[in-house]
């Protein structure tokens, strides 16, 4: 009789030290986020803090002022200004990919259509290049006239619709190029007649609830009013909305029910599609996505060294990244979204580094 008594009490324990995240069904914010303590996610609030602390020390002024930690669609952790708005930069990237996907659910051009159906201008230069190629940063499009800093510069120019010769085949090799993704997003833009904003509004933003938010460059009178609505930056929310964004992603492209956006895009984008053996020689030789980058979202994948992108952090994991420590991460095998927003520099020792540091870190904390 002890004995069974023993086995029913060790039951008993065992049921009732079952994480609540087993218990608790993934949810979706409405007009904000149901928030729980971290320990009713399964999460270790002391490890977790510990984790971000170590964040904070390799992070710029804004530390974690704009961080967010959900799980299951619970928010368990907020930062001060979760509601500050500005650009996201680079991370504006993901959204322009996104729309591709929707287009492709659409069936209006998919990643296999080649840029020069959609504008002519690029038949001579780039007769085999495939929007796959831009949204993969392989395209080898550049673009003439001088750069953003008002230098002579291979880089990122305001004239990126004026077409140059190509960097390289299409496919060939890999390089981080603004001017490429600009032409990704007139391309877009082109071949639905409407901007890459109503696009995403229609088929998502309004059904996920980004609510107000800007995506282009109207307020700045520097800027020509050609590259307004580009595909490289822009983006202007708050870290809200940014985790909304990859709440989305993390179900698969469904809100609620709401499938929204094909499982299959969403797969195809957040795993590998760079198959070049070669960075382009260009000053942004040091980005180096080969393996570890889809469609405009890094993931965490093997190199061509064999070594992980980012070896201590969860496999699964894939995410947005843009200057100044704007990241969104998806984290499947957690049912977690990460975000860290700023405008206050990358860290010194460089975002893959420090992430996979953090995520080690946060591994620690949860069950």
């Amino acid at each position: 009789m002890k004995r069974i008594l023993a086995v029913i009490m060790s039951l008993c324990l065992w049921t009732s030290c079952k994480t609540e995240k087993e218990a608790l069904p993934m949810v979706f914010p409405t007009d904000s986020w149901i928030e729980k303590t971290p320990e009713n996610l399964g999460v270790d609030a002391v490890k977790m803090q510990e984790a971000l602390d170590y964040l904070a020390s390799e992070s710029g002024e804004d530390g974690l002022d704009e961080v967010l930690i959900v799980r299951n669609g619970y928010l368990i952790y907020k930062g001060d200004s979760i509601h500050k708005k500005h650009n996201i930069y680079s991370s504006s990237k993901s959204f322009t990919s996104t729309v591709l996907g929707i287009l492709s659910d659409k069936k209006i051009v998919d990643e296999n259509t080649y840029a020069k159906t959609i504008d002519t201008a690029l038949s001579e230069q780039y007769p085999e290049v495939r929007l796959k190629h831009f949204s993969s940063m392989t395209s080898g499009y550049s673009g003439k006239g001088v750069s953003r800093w008002n230098e002579p510069s291979e880089d990122w120019s305001w004239t990126p619709y004026a077409i140059d010769s190509a960097l390289f085949a299409p496919g060939t090799r890999y390089a981080y190029w603004d001017e490429a993704q600009m032409m990704f997003g007139r391309l877009l833009t082109l071949s639905a007649n409407k901007s890459l904003k109503a696009i995403f509004d229609e088929q998502i933003g309004n059904a996920i609830g980004m609510g107000s938010y800007d995506w282009g460059t109207e307020n700045d009178p520097d800027i020509p009013e050609k590259v307004l609505n580009n595909g490289c930056t822009g983006v202007t929310i708050n870290a809200e909305q940014l985790a909304r964004f990859g709440h989305f992603y993390l179900n698969e492209g469904n809100w609620n029910g709401q499938q929204l956006l094909s499982k299959e895009w969403v797969k195809k984008a957040t795993q590998n599609q760079v198959f070049a053996k070669e960075v382009a020689d260009t000053d942004r030789k040091k980005v180096d996505g080969r393996g570890c980058y889809g469609y405009n979202w890094w993931v965490n994948d093997k190199m061509p060294t064999g070594k992980w992108h980012m070896p201590d952090a969860p496999k699964s994991l894939y995410y947005a990244s843009g200057l100044h420590n704007n990241m969104c991460f998806v984290i499947p095998e957690w049912n977690m979204v990460f975000v860290r927003r700023g405008e206050d520099g990358n860290p010194e020792k460089g975002k893959p580094f420090v992430y996979n540091e953090f995520f080690k870190r946060m591994a620690l904390a949860v069950k």
